[in-house]
């Protein structure tokens, strides 16, 4: 396994700091649930599941963005792509490269913000991916343009982030407490942790805006979900399928360089 390091800019500071500290109890949870590797696009979407975005990922290079302690990329490499897990946490890519040597697969591992990865080659990769990473992410648009940057062309980029009408509901209560136009962060301080996770905000239609400023078209804008409560496999903190049976939890998107 290959690593480079790139300083942070100030931006990204308070993302690294939440992410380096809760990067033990997040992998911890992840042994616990004993789904340490696999495609997991987030709530509502069953794991493995694809959803025919992929296709034939044999002999393809790919990158994931926000990769975490790489479980998705790990799985994309047991399908027989070339991975590599880019993360601003220290911490996590040393559990990444953990799991790599558990499971006996070589991916590269990049310490920086997935705003701005200079290391990386223009036109180097056929596919970007990213599982619930880029509602930390504050400059959108910078993400999207390193992801369009590196894609070759024809390629595809496909993530899934927080449903932006789902998080408008009060997570004790369920009740619709926030405006979905509300741009402003949710910000959460956490003494256990002593740091602060802030989730940016953005409507489907920033995303999708700011995805075809950059020079990608939008092949797929997927909301995976069931009307029927006892569908969904389990909770997730305050995703519960009560409520998930009544919005979509998890957006996913599919673009095209």
């Amino acid at each position: 396994m290959n690593e480079s390091r790139l300083s942070l800019e100030r931006s990204d500071q308070k993302a690294k700091e939440w992410w380096e500290s809760w990067s033990d109890t997040f992998q911890q949870a992840f042994a616990e649930a004993e789904t340490e590797v696999g495609i997991a696009f987030g709530p509502g979407v069953p794991d493995g599941d694809d959803l025919g975005l992929f296709g034939d990922l044999d002999g393809k290079r790919a990158i994931e963005l926000g990769c975490g302690g790489a479980q998705f990329g790990l799985a994309i490499s047991k399908a027989g792509a070339e991975v590599t897990g880019v993360d601003l946490s220290e911490n996590q890519l040393a559990h990444a490269r953990d799991l790599a040597v558990e499971h006996d697969e070589d991916i590269d591992l990049v310490e920086a913000s997935v705003t701005n990865m200079p290391m990386v080659k223009d036109a180097s990769y056929d596919l970007a991916f990213s599982a619930f990473a880029f509602q930390w992410v504050k400059d959108i648009r910078s993400c999207f343009s390193e992801a369009h940057r590196v894609l070759k062309p024809g390629g595809k980029l496909v993530f899934s982030v927080d449903h932006p009408l789902y998080r408008c509901l009060d997570p004790e209560t369920g009740e619709l407490t926030v405006s979905y136009f509300a741009d402003s962060p949710r910000r959460e301080y956490s003494e256990e942790f002593d740091a602060e996770m802030i989730v940016y905000r953005r409507t489907v239609s920033e995303i999708a805006t700011s995805l075809l400023e950059v020079g990608f078209s939008i092949e797929e804008l997927r909301e995976p979900g069931y009307e029927d409560p006892e569908k969904y496999e389990s909770e997730y903190g305050s995703f519960q399928p009560d409520r998930m049976a009544r919005i979509p939890p998890t957006l996913v998107v599919a673009a095209e360089k």
